[in-house]
Parts: C-alpha cells; structure tokens; sequence
C-alpha cells in the first residue's frame, strides 16, 4: 500500500515540475519576444537614420512621426520587460500578467508596424 502512495507522490512531483517548467518557458519567451520588439524598432530607427544621412530621404514631419512611433515601440517593449520583472519580484507566475502582456506587446508590435509603414509610404 506504501508502494502506490509513493508512486502516486512522483507522478504529482513530476506535474508540478513540468507546470514550472512551463511557466518559466513561457515567461522567457514574453521576455524574449519583447527584447525583440525592441531590437527591430531600434534597427529601423538606425536604417532611418542611414538613409536620411545619405540624403536618400529627405526629413520631413513624415519621419518624425515615424520615429516617435517606433521609439513608442521600444517604450512598451522595455515597460513589457519591467512589468514582467516587477510582477515575478511580487510572487505573480506569468498566466496572472498574461492579459496585461498581450496589451503591452500588441501595442509595441502595432507601434512599430505604424513607424514603419509611415517611413515606407513616405519613402516611396
């Protein structure tokens, strides 16, 4: 009868582990796609800056938008990341922020969509 007891101790050990698992992957990747938002904006922010120093565009309040746009986009993306630091700090796993993740990356991802897309029909 101990036998099965104990089995049954592992076998719960062993979902427990996996949730964990889980939830630190998952948390990682929020991290991880966030770090990425930010990167890309800041890349484009770079070619931006490139071609206005070729004087292959001409600056204009197009870019100026553009460029607050995609530098809202790193905003968020950093805001993302200490949220996700300030909430693990505070005992929360990563399905207690999920919803407010989701806000936070669709608006660095629209951001930067918006800042590029401005640059590019301004360019062309």
């Amino acid at each position: 009868m101990e036998e099965v007891i104990v089995e049954k101790n592992i076998e719960v050990d062993s979902v427990g582990t996996n949730k964990a698992k889980n939830e630190t992957l998952t948390t990682e990747l929020h991290f991880e796609l966030l770090k990425q938002y930010a990167w890309l904006s800041s890349a484009v922010i770079g070619a931006i800056i490139i071609l206005i120093q070729l004087n292959v565009v001409v600056i204009g309040n197009g870019i100026y938008v553009s460029l607050a746009f995609l530098a809202l986009s790193i905003f968020f993306s950093l805001v993302g990341q200490d949220h996700i630091v300030d909430s693990l700090l505070k005992g929360k796993n990563i399905y207690e922020m999920s919803k407010i993740l989701k806000v936070i990356r669709g608006a660095s991802m629209g951001f930067l969509g918006l800042g590029a897309g401005i640059f590019s029909a301004g360019f062309l």
